[in-house]
């Protein structure tokens, strides 16, 4: 991450101007940092601008966070997938090699056993995972870390939108002439729904890549020189870096409340009853009318009864 970040850096940034050479543990900007919104059909300003979040993009530049999170998200998904050899898979004859006794010689094992001609590697591979662990709050300010490191770097540029009004790549390109200046290759961070035509046209190109911010990582910042971040992107980073926080503190955890705090609803013997099951509304709607035509003690009365004995219920029919 860029050799001005690593050390004790000067830097200047709009009306946000430190003076001072900024020490590690202190945050870069005194005050709020703001960014114009550029057109993305021809990049001139739109005359509006966005107010970044300073718990987001105003932390301390932590040069180790940074490269503890870039060996993690680098070995993530490596695999071992070959592996040597042991001594039970070896091809060989299981003879033994000579007499264990009488013949001068030494003592021999196996035949394909370590330091014997075509005998196994010893220590060898082993099929694993290179996956490390690292905690989530560290995963989570180096992140930080990095968007404040290319803030100061100048690399972010905050467009407008992406939509595009057809998918073709050659128009496209008559777009991107208009950010000529940039360092090649662009990347360019949409937000979680990007558009179709866009991704359609920009599928293509060799100098531009996309992703959308769920994709957007610490490889992705030191990777790129130029990074165009769409407005609704920025507002979906924030706000996703924020519910990780809060994750983290336990804010958000769904509080169970004890059985006596929920309310008890009374019976009204007023009002229908509403049950949920067919068999029980037919059990119902049958009640209603044997209590209507008044046969209801005479349903009673004619009722299997039951005795129990033991285990059994044994039904007696009048």
């Amino acid at each position: 991450m860029l050799q001005q970040c690593l050390k004790i850096f000067r830097f200047s940034f709009a009306a946000n101007t430190p003076s001072l050479a900024t020490p590690w543990s202190l945050r870069p900007f005194k005050n709020e940092v703001s960014l114009p919104i550029i057109r993305f059909h021809d990049a001139q300003p739109t005359g509006q601008s966005i107010t970044l979040d300073q718990e987001i993009f105003n932390q301390p530049i932590r040069r180790d966070l940074v490269q503890r999170l870039v060996r993690y998200t680098d070995l993530y998904n490596k695999k071992i997938t070959k592996a040597t050899l042991e001594l039970r898979d070896a091809a060989a004859s299981g003879a033994k090699n000579h007499p264990q006794k009488k013949t001068g010689k030494a003592r021999q094992g196996h035949r394909q056993r370590p330091g014997r001609y075509k005998g196994i590697k010893a220590h060898g591979r082993k099929i694993r995972s290179l996956r490390i662990d690292l905690p989530r709050k560290v995963r989570l300010q180096a992140l930080k870390v990095g968007l404040t490191a290319a803030l100061i770097e100048g690399k972010f540029t905050v467009i407008d939108t992406e939509k595009l009004n057809e998918g073709r790549t050659k128009h496209l390109v008559q777009l991107m002439k208009s950010f000529q200046s940039y360092t090649q290759p662009l990347l360019i961070v949409t937000s979680v729904d990007p558009d179709d035509f866009f991704l359609r046209a920009s599928s293509n190109l060799q100098t531009l890549e996309t992703c959308t911010v769920k994709e957007f990582n610490i490889i992705k910042i030191l990777k790129f020189k130029s990074i165009l971040i769409t407005k609704e992107a920025v507002l979906q980073l924030t706000e996703s870096l924020k519910q990780r926080k809060l994750t983290l503190l336990g804010e958000n955890k769904i509080v169970k409340k004890k059985f006596s705090e929920y309310p008890i609803e009374q019976y009204d013997p007023t009002k229908p009853l509403d049950l949920k099951f067919k068999v029980l509304k037919e059990y119902l709607e049958d009640f209603e009318k044997l209590k209507q035509e008044g046969q209801l003690d005479k349903f009673i009365q004619d009722m299997p009864k039951t005795k129990k004995v033991g285990r059994i219920n044994t039904i007696n029919h009048h």
